[in-house]
């Protein structure tokens, strides 16, 4: 049964640090299990929506259809009256974003901008905890 004190206090509080942005991840993925993404949804002021999506279909490498997923994320964000999103990638394993993931990163936030999708932050949850992925990391 769902802990709806925790998932009201969870949408009750707002995001405005990238800290506040890990903290709701923690709380919302928990411990990794499966390699998918999950969408988190902000409304004004960064108060979070009650809606995740998962989306575990993604092929391995982005594609032609990172596009497709753009626009679902896209029109998703318009229903609900999101102004920003965050992207999760919820990798089992090691602390290390590999090659594929910062594909990933990198297809997302530009397919995000061309389709007008303000993007708060990408994170990683691995085995050993939650972490923001900037591309400017990828070249340290």
């Amino acid at each position: 049964m769902p802990d709806t004190d925790k998932i009201a206090r969870l949408t009750d509080a707002p995001v405005r640090t990238d800290g506040d942005v890990l903290a709701l991840v923690r709380e919302l993925i928990g411990r990794p299990l499966t390699r998918q993404c999950w969408v988190v949804f902000l409304a004004e002021r960064g108060v979070p929506i009650p809606l995740l999506l998962p989306v575990s279909e993604l092929p391995y490498q982005p594609d032609e259809h990172v596009d497709d997923f753009a626009a679902l994320i896209a029109d998703v964000t318009e229903q609900v009256g999101a102004d920003d999103v965050v992207v999760v990638w919820e990798r089992p394993g090691n602390d290390q974003a590999h090659p594929i993931d910062w594909e990933w990163v990198d297809a997302v936030a530009c397919s995000f901008g061309e389709r007008h999708v303000r993007l708060r932050a990408q994170v990683i949850v691995h085995d050993r905890g939650v972490e923001m992925l900037e591309l400017d990391e990828q070249a340290a």
